[in-house]
């Protein structure tokens, strides 16, 4: 069963690739690493056309179009990853600058590191999850790791965003939040609309 759950994220060469290695004794197919190979099997120029390809205005749907032959998870782990550091750094930075106490008496604080990276892991794992099997209810054929891949990558204006925070300015950075929130929204919403207007008229 985990074989035909996961058969649906591969592209068909790659599919066919991983049938072979499954026909072989021994072979856990769904279980190996080998198996999701291809979702990391991309290049360095490749991850910043589709960072710029999730920032800049594009037609409806294109992003889908761009990543259907070879959806990665490379990019958006590291994307989020990124994110997770940028916005624990620059919130303890931001907490610094603000500090009026006693000369010694800041001290990092480590759990907005572990609160970041439970709100960004989770945003880039379950949405997409959760997404998918609305999709799957509806009869939309959408591949998961094609929703995760673009969920991690519409993370990337955030990134630039989560270091302009440390500028101390309350409104300054509410701007920028809602400014790169819009912008995640708008990428989204254009993608999806496009590709699934057949199944929600």
């Amino acid at each position: 069963m985990g074989g035909a759950i996961g058969s649906g994220m591969l592209k068909p060469q790659s599919l066919e690739q991983m049938q072979d290695v499954e026909g072989q004794p021994g072979s856990s197919g769904f279980w190996t690493l080998r198996y999701y190979q291809p979702l990391f099997d991309i290049d360095t120029i490749q991850v910043l056309n589709r960072i710029k390809g999730s920032l800049l205005p594009r037609p409806r749907g294109v992003f889908f179009d761009l990543i259907s032959a070879n959806p990665d998870l490379w990019g958006p782990f590291w994307i989020a990853t990124t994110l997770i550091f940028a916005m624990a750094v620059t919130g303890n930075l931001s907490s610094y600058y603000a500090y009026t106490g006693p000369a010694g008496g800041w001290t990092y604080n480590f759990n907005q590191l572990t609160l970041a990276g439970s709100v960004i892991y989770s945003y880039v794992t379950l949405l997409p999850l959760l997404l998918w099997a609305a999709l799957r209810y509806y009869e939309a054929q959408k591949r998961l790791v094609d929703i995760i891949c673009i969920y991690g990558y519409t993370l990337g204006v955030f990134v630039p965003v989560s270091i302009l925070c440390v500028l101390p300015s309350e409104p300054l950075r509410w701007l920028l939040v809602l400014a790169g929130g819009g912008v995640s929204a708008l990428f989204l919403l254009s993608n999806f609309h496009a590709h699934l207007s057949d199944c929600f008229p």
